[in-house]
């Protein structure tokens, strides 16, 4: 049960938010943590880290509107690392709750707000006060008062501060705006309420190649990247918005593009039109190699069984880790082979 000095603000923070929630559906307001969770769910749960748009922070419903990140494994991995952006990725917690501001400007609701949810989450879940870390996360960098009168510090990395607050633990912000031009930085950055960086974001994207990672987050990256660089993120076209809207409008119109683009002509695209079209025709060529191994592969394996019988591990171990040179030379060798042990031996 919460304690007892949250339940008024927890009613009073039920009631506004049912009231923001009735406000919201009338204008078609976006829902932006969905967006951002969409986002971040495509990219980390590929490598293990759960992602939830929705958050039970008590033990009936409602759900708030917060992002967890919550990780499987002891310690992150090199992997999952990679993929988290500053302000994340040295944060030892299991559970991280992040509260997002992307049109609004910071203030202290919010502070109170995160305050609450964080105290009952802890409370809910019943971890102990280091296994969870509450986040808040801005695309507007807030003025400088803002951040004096919370006690909030730089921590070293370019657009990260924090706040010791009442309840105990460490409050972090991460500024949008202010994070450093990185790979790992770009998929949260370009949500920053800037033009020229979200701009460069989605640029970084590009040039590292993050649209490859999964089919799911590409298309999220160049549905947000079509929405989000025509104006401000109050732009009419976001309004109302989903991430299915999003991955569906970076589907179309990038299998439009290249549908309509003759090939001598995808050179003389702009720099990051350009290197999409590179990763699409890359990702295809890719995907009939992969096609076309699977196939050796499970014909190879057919062959075997019905030969030698049932095959040892090591066996389909080598199969499932073999180029298609060697998936070819080994089904060659399958006819005069005495043992299955001479078809791999004589390969190698």
């Amino acid at each position: 049960m919460p304690h007892p000095w949250t339940q008024s603000l927890l009613s009073l923070l039920l009631i506004r938010k049912n009231e923001r929630t009735d406000l919201d559906t009338n204008a078609g307001t976006t829902c932006w943590h969905c967006l951002v969770g969409e986002a971040l769910k495509n990219l980390l749960e590929p490598v293990g880290i759960e992602v939830r748009s929705e958050v039970q922070v008590v033990s009936a419903p409602p759900k708030a509107d917060l992002i967890l990140i919550q990780r499987k494994s002891q310690g992150w991995t090199p992997e999952q690392r990679v993929r988290l952006a500053d302000g994340l990725r040295d944060l030892e917690a299991d559970h991280i709750l992040i509260e997002l501001k992307i049109t609004e400007s910071l203030n202290e609701n919010t502070l109170a707000q995160l305050s609450v949810y964080d105290h009952l989450y802890l409370d809910s879940a019943k971890l102990q006060r280091h296994q969870l870390q509450s986040v808040l996360i801005s695309a507007k960098t807030p003025e400088r008062n803002f951040l004096e009168r919370f006690a909030f510090a730089p921590v070293g990395l370019e657009g990260i501060h924090e706040s010791k607050p009442l309840w105990g633990g460490v409050l972090r912000l991460i500024l949008l705006n202010e994070l450093a031009d990185e790979p790992h930085n770009a998929p949260l950055k370009c949500f920053a309420s800037r033009m020229e960086e979200r701009r460069r974001a989605f640029e970084t994207i590009g040039h590292a190649g993050l649209f490859r990672l999964s089919v799911e987050f590409g298309q999220t990256m160049i549905g947000l990247w079509r929405l989000m660089m025509k104006g401000s993120l109050n732009h009419p076209e976001m309004n109302g918005i989903t991430p299915e809207y999003v991955s569906q409008l970076g589907k179309e119109w990038f299998e439009a593009m290249i549908d309509m683009t003759p090939e001598d002509d995808l050179f003389s695209l702009p720099k990051l039109e350009h290197r999409l079209a590179q990763e699409h025709q890359n990702g295809l060529r890719d995907g009939l190699r992969d096609g076309e191994k699977k196939g050796k592969a499970e014909m190879l394996t057919r062959q075997l069984h019905r030969r030698f019988g049932t095959l040892p591990e090591w066996a389909n171990k080598k199969i499932a880790d073999a180029d298609l040179s060697s998936l070819e030379a080994w089904s060659l060798g399958l006819l005069d082979a005495p043992s299955l042990d001479a078809i791999f031996t004589d390969q190698k």
